[in-house]
């Protein structure tokens, strides 16, 4: 007897058969840690060290997966230009997840901005210093004058 597919049967049984194939097989040794702005944008080659020592960069994904040397308390740190760096002191131990927000200098002006239309100028100076310290501009530092005459100005 002779076993006739349909076309749909064969391709659902060809995506079955490559599944297990393209899914990577979790390693309980890993250490995964994963990085997004503070917008839960995913950001990708943010640099990854812990206790100094460099482990690589995130993926497209904000992703990094290495191997555990086992459990210890260390300090594990994230950092990419443009952004403010992160870093959290924790146990680490094998199938742990590290979760990173790194702010940038745009997304701390922008909240800058907006704490000064609220009337809250005191907020919006921090926001403000924040974005400074990431990267000095003209316009944030402009942004900061106006912040502070406001300040000055309800004193």
């Amino acid at each position: 007897m002779m076993l006739k597919l349909r076309t749909p049967a064969v391709i659902a049984l060809a995506l079955l058969a490559t599944s297990c194939v393209l899914t990577p097989e979790k390693n309980i040794d890993s250490v995964y840690v994963m990085v997004y702005d503070l917008d839960n944008n995913e950001v990708m080659n943010a640099a990854i060290s812990v206790d100094g020592e460099p482990k690589g960069t995130t993926d497209i994904y904000g992703r990094l997966i290495y191997t555990a040397d086992g459990e210890k308390e260390c300090t594990v740190r994230a950092e990419k230009e443009g952004y403010e760096s992160a870093e959290t002191v924790t146990c680490i131990r094998p199938g742990q997840l590290v979760y990173f927000r790194l702010g940038t200098g745009e997304w701390y002006a922008a909240k800058a901005e907006e704490l000064l239309d609220g009337n809250d100028p005191g907020k919006a100076l921090s926001m403000i210093d924040r974005a400074l310290a990431i990267r000095d501009r003209k316009d944030w530092q402009f942004l900061k004058d106006v912040i502070l005459r406001r300040l000055n100005h309800e004193k």
